[in-house]
Parts: structure tokens; C-alpha cells; sequence
């Protein structure tokens, strides 16, 4: 087992002090950043440009099951301790002096909302659903408005059906599929993605099959991690 393995097993645990957890993981991402970095603007172009060309010869996602032994099959009431109210797995927005993760997800839910440009009666579809944050958020505040979720993950299928009609919304449709072979059948006024695209690889081929997936005048909203300067997978 190795020192990273390691430590992460006793963060995991409860085992770490916060702010060892923290150097830790800092010293991560300096890492990726050392290994990445050439220190030479004509080598880190050049590496671009072969990261580029692998992406174009990847599929648009590789080993979409990993990511549900990891984490996405993880039983719900897991998230139920761990997460806020409105189980958002993605990140928040945490405005000065704001200390309440309930209020950071709603935060976050709102900008969401407001640079999508969502409005009431659109046909909307959010790829890579999580637990149903943004798409129980969008059900309840564009009412009119028809939403389909998909997810890799039947448990959070399951779940945020549950929720849904638990609180009586009747406007949310939830699919289980990878994404290296779905294809809805209706096309939308707004296709929006939170922290999905990281796991992808041909982001050329997704972004032209989601091109045909909307109305004419539709738009696309992704949310990414991305570093300002470097390109690298997502691990």
C-alpha cells in the first residue's frame, strides 16, 4: 500500500486532523501540477496538441462503471449524513460569511439557473443528474417546464424518483444510460451539465451530438473544473 493509499484510507476513517487532510491533499495537486507543467510555453503546446488528438480518438467516455463502483452506487442514505439538504454532489457557492452548506447549495442551484438562462415551460435535460439537486431544483422552480435527467446510476435514478414524487412532481424523467450511446428522443430548449464533463474524453463528438439535441435557439450550460493554463484527465 502506498503513502497516498494510505492516508487517504485514514482520512476516510476519521483518523487525520483537518489540517493534515488539507496539506495532503495540496500536495496532490502540486504534484499534478508538476507533472504536467513543462516550464516551456512551446512543449506545453505541444503537449496540448497531443492531448487534444487523444481526446479525438477516445471514445466520449471511458469506463463509465468505475466511476458507479466508486462512488455513484454508494446507497443513498450515505449521502443522506453526508450531504446538505438538498444532497447537491457538486460543488457550492459559498458567499462571504456564509457558513451554512444548505445556503451554499442554494447558492450555487441559483447561478446555476440564472446562467443557463432557464425559463418556465422550457424542455430541459441535465446530463450527469448526481442525486438530483439541480433537477428536483429546476422541477420545482420552472414548473411548467419538462425536465429529463440522466444518470449511469440506477441507485440515483431510483432515488430521485423517490424524492420527486415524494413531493409531487410530476414534470421529472430519469434515465438510467451511459453516455458513450445515449440519445434522447425530443429535442431541448436547454441542455445543462454539472460537473459531468470532467469524466467525458471526446468532448468534440459529445458537443456535436448534444448540437443536434436542441431546438433551434437552444443552449448548452456545462459547468467543468478546468486549470487556467494545462490540460489533463480527470483522476
Amino acid at each position: 500500500m502506498s503513502l497516498t493509499e494510505w492516508g487517504a484510507r485514514a482520512a476516510e476513517r476519521g483518523q487525520l486532523p483537518d489540517w493534515i487532510v488539507r496539506r495532503g491533499i495540496r500536495h496532490l495537486c502540486g504534484n499534478r501540477l508538476l507533472q504536467t507543467d513543462r516550464l516551456n510555453c512551446e512543449e506545453n503546446q505541444a503537449a496540448l496538441e497531443r492531448f487534444v488528438e487523444m481526446l479525438r480518438a477516445s471514445p466520449v467516455a471511458l469506463v463509465p462503471e468505475k466511476a458507479n463502483e466508486q462512488h455513484y452506487e454508494v446507497p443513498a442514505e450515505f449521502f443522506e449524513q453526508t450531504l446538505g439538504p438538498h444532497r447537491k454532489y457538486s460543488c457550492c457557492y459559498w458567499d462571504p460569511h456564509v457558513s451554512d452548506l444548505g445556503v451554499a447549495e442554494r447558492r450555487a442551484l441559483e447561478i446555476t439557473c440564472e446562467r443557463a438562462e432557464l425559463f418556465d415551460g422550457a424542455e430541459i435535460l441535465e446530463l450527469g443528474c448526481g442525486w438530483g439537486s439541480l433537477t428536483l431544483w429546476m422541477a420545482e422552480h420552472y414548473p411548467q417546464s419538462q425536465i429529463t435527467a440522466v444518470s449511469n446510476s440506477a441507485s440515483q435514478r431510483l432515488e430521485i424518483e423517490r424524492l420527486a414524487a415524494k413531493r409531487g412532481l410530476t414534470n421529472v424523467r430519469v434515465q438510467t444510460a451511459d453516455m458513450n450511446v445515449f440519445t434522447p428522443d425530443r429535442q431541448f430548449d436547454r441542455v445543462v451539465s454539472v460537473e459531468m464533463f470532467e469524466h467525458m474524453r471526446n468532448y468534440e463528438e459529445l458537443l456535436r451530438r448534444i448540437a443536434g439535441w436542441l431546438k433551434p435557439g437552444g443552449r448548452l450550460f456545462v459547468h467543468i473544473f478546468t486549470h487556467d493554463r494545462l490540460a489533463y484527465t480527470f483522476e
